[in-house]
């Protein structure tokens, strides 16, 4: 029995399928609390996710001064860049009193998911922000206990696959280390230790983690993916550590290989951002630049095959997804984002039962390159280059003996 309608003349169907390209979305976009007691409250109102461009002078205004709003904007601004950055403005605490009006605020920060108020307002973005901030805010611990701010971030962080760049207290090496113990398993955190000195006609300290995540966006777009560490990079309109940080060349014993060996990033040689490790407990998630790959590798495969869905199992089908998950691998590789990448049908993982229900699993790996961290070199003395010497020696006196004669 024919499959068609009988027709007389020629016609064209659609049949089997070919591998697509995988789109990577951008992985620099930063996202930041603001407290902007001055904003013009119909360009950000409280607690709504607003998206500019840092160099978007009109949303600049509007968004006054005072507050962190300097530590934000400014801070990005000073490395050189132009970065997407999604605002949500979360209220002042009314309070006369420091310490309670400074709790009020992390409170209204914290926010709630039942109404999507404070960093809550992040996960309502449709484009996640990969570079999480909140500055003045997340450095204090709160009745001897893990920042409210930074504790809130790690369920947002981990479902909108981001970084939360963090400030450390900035009174000594010892209380960043009572934060960073605060972080016993986080490949989400990226802790930064002390605050820097700036000039706003007079010198002040800022917490330095919008300066941070601008140096995020600039390597980012530098390498064209988060596929290296910010580390190693001039932090810019600074004027250095709001305390100093010793470091010395060839020495372990110094602060900043302490803080970095307590997974903190601090600056070397007074503006030089210095660290690549997260506070995971698992050494895989040890580097920055290894989660941000991973994440940003498994958003896009997860994106990347809607068009194969629903489609009727087959093996052109099949052979299609893993063409385009190879061809993918292949772009990685060639950008130096990963050292390998390779895509498999596994057998044992599909029984024919789980075929027949719809199931198809298909199988990928995928390794980021660690960045070079601690680069070694053995020296030794080889008192055989002295023969050299004596055979220019044994050439002098043979030519004086053989003009001599």
């Amino acid at each position: 029995m024919a499959t068609t309608e009988r027709f007389h003349g020629t016609r064209v169907f659609k049949e089997g399928q070919t591998a697509r390209p995988v789109e990577v979305t951008d992985y620099s976009t930063c996202g930041a609390v603001m407290i902007a007691p001055n904003a013009d409250p119909d360009v950000f109102p409280l607690d709504e996710l607003v998206t500019v461009f840092t160099n978007d002078t009109a949303a600049r205004t509007a968004a006054g001064t005072g507050g962190n709003v300097e530590a934000i904007w400014d801070a990005i601004d000073d490395q050189g860049v132009v970065a997407e950055l999604q605002i949500v403005r979360v209220a002042e605490g009314v309070s006369t009193v420091p310490q309670t009006k400074l709790e009020q605020t992390i409170a209204n920060i914290v926010g709630s998911g039942a109404n999507n108020s404070g960093v809550h307002a992040f996960k309502e973005a449709s484009k996640p922000a990969k570079l999480l901030f909140v500055p003045g805010y997340d450095s204090q611990r709160i009745g001897d206990a893990k920042n409210p701010v930074a504790a809130e971030l790690t369920g947002i962080a981990t479902r909108l696959r981001a970084i939360k760049i963090l400030n450390t207290p900035d009174t000594s090496k010892e209380a960043a280390e009572t934060y960073r113990n605060d972080f016993a398993d986080d490949p989400r955190a990226y802790l930064f230790h002390p605050s820097v000195k700036v000039f706003r006609t007079t010198t002040i300290t800022e917490p330095a983690s919008g300066r941070v995540a601008g140096l995020f966006v600039k390597r980012d777009k530098e390498v064209g993916g988060p596929f290296r560490s910010p580390s190693n990079q001039t932090m810019g309109g600074i004027q250095g550590p709001s305390r100093p940080i010793a470091y010395y060349d060839g020495e372990p014993d110094s602060e900043a290989n302490w803080l970095n060996q307590n997974e903190i990033a601090t600056l070397r040689a007074g503006s030089i951002l210095w660290g690549n490790r997260t506070c995971a407990a698992d050494p895989l998630d040890a580097f920055v630049n290894v989660v941000r790959t991973q994440d940003m590798i498994d958003d896009a495969v997860m994106r990347a095959f809607y068009w194969a869905l629903d489609d009727n199992l087959s093996v052109p089908l099949a052979q299609a997804i893993l063409d385009t998950l190879d061809q993918f691998g292949d772009e990685l590789k060639s950008k130096a984002g990963v050292l390998g990448f390779r895509a498999w049908f596994d057998r044992s993982q599909n029984s024919n039962t789980a075929l027949a229900g719809g199931i198809l699993r298909l199988t990928y790996d995928r390794e980021p390159a660690a960045p070079l961290e601690d680069l070694q070199f053995g020296a030794r003395r080889n008192v055989e280059y002295y023969a050299t010497l004596a055979d220019g020696i044994l050439n002098i006196s043979s030519n004086i003996s053989a003009a001599a004669a």
